[in-house]
């Protein structure tokens, strides 16, 4: 059985060719927009609010609060400041919960097999928990040779 090849309608497709006959055409310009016009402030010659002012101008407002200084905080006091802040959308305190759990609650430290086994030993208190004593030389009569 044959296997790869040319396969009729496989590949991509070849463009378009103009005819030579045929007038060339620009393509259409896309309508240009509108600008939006920018009014002047209603602000006389001495800086004062004239009356066709609009409502929401800034005078008799009050300031906004500067934001707070950030510079001594940890990373891990930002995200448990933002996790305890109600203002905040649920979403956001919930990511920054999640990103801060590892670091405030960490993992219990997983141990291998052989570690496991000489702990459970220990507990166990039996004969396991310490290392035999080396047999003793009885052709030398108990002396080092």
């Amino acid at each position: 059985m044959a296997r790869g090849g040319h396969r009729p309608g496989a590949g991509r497709k070849p463009k378009a060719v103009a005819d030579a006959t045929a007038p060339a055409t620009k393509p259409k310009a896309a309508p240009r927009k509108k600008k939006a016009v920018v009014e002047a402030p209603y602000v006389d010659a001495d800086g004062m609010q004239t009356a066709a002012a609009p409502v929401n101008w800034p005078f008799g407002q009050k300031t906004p609060e500067p934001d707070p200084d950030l510079s001594d905080m940890t990373p891990l006091d930002f995200l448990l400041q933002v996790m305890r802040d109600p203002k905040q959308a649920e979403a956001r305190r919930m990511q920054a919960a999640t990103i801060a759990a590892p670091y405030v609650h960490p993992k219990a430290e997983e141990k291998g097999k052989k570690a496991a086994k000489q702990e459970a030993a220990a507990a166990a208190g039996s004969k396991f928990v310490r290392p035999a004593a080396p047999p003793r030389l009885a052709a030398a009569g108990g002396k080092k040779v």
